[in-house]
């Protein structure tokens, strides 16, 4: 009897040891140091900035192809122009204003554009057309927001009271 009731006390210290062990295990451990925290943070901090900066380069690039779309496009329109009346918009028969529809001058049902483009930038930034009296030419401008685009000009053209690094001409002249 006395081996029994020794191996039960044996037992029971056995298992309060194992419990206060477990317990004093737990609260060492309890949660993240400042340290982790603060390398996770710097970790995420890094990546969120990488990711917004190839976010925001994808979006100018974006917009910028969209300017360099719609000037191929009125220029496609404006050699349409040219075929039916021999010269391109100038003073006299002006390009209508950008957002409104390109038509023939007189025969209203002869439609260039539906509605010519307005720039992604718009009201901050827009498009310029320029020509001389005779309708002899025309100029498209708009102004890339990427400087390292290969299509930019050297030096910026002045066009109405706004300066422009990209632009497309007529084939007789060059922009």
């Amino acid at each position: 009897m006395i081996n029994n009731f020794q191996f039960s006390i044996f037992n029971f210290q056995s298992i309060i040891n194992f419990k206060f062990q477990i317990s004093n295990s737990r609260r060492s451990r309890g949660g993240f140091t400042l340290i982790e925290l603060l390398v996770v943070l710097t970790i995420i901090g890094i990546l969120a900035a990488t990711v917004w900066g190839n976010f925001s380069t994808s979006l100018v690039k974006g917009r910028d192809s969209r300017r360099k779309q719609d000037l191929e496009s009125v220029a496609k329109a404006l050699e349409l122009y040219y075929n039916d009346n021999k010269s391109y918009p100038n003073p006299t028969n002006p390009l209508p204003s950008w957002s409104l529809p390109f038509a023939h001058p007189t025969r209203s049902s002869v439609i260039y554009m539906q509605k010519l483009p307005v720039d992604p930038g718009y009201p901050g930034a827009s498009y310029c057309y320029n020509s001389d009296d005779y309708g002899s030419y025309y100029k498209l401008y708009a102004d890339l927001e990427n400087t390292r685009d290969q299509s930019i000009f050297s030096t910026e053209i002045q066009c109405g009271n706004r300066w422009y690094n990209y632009g497309i001409s007529s084939p007789n002249v060059t922009p």
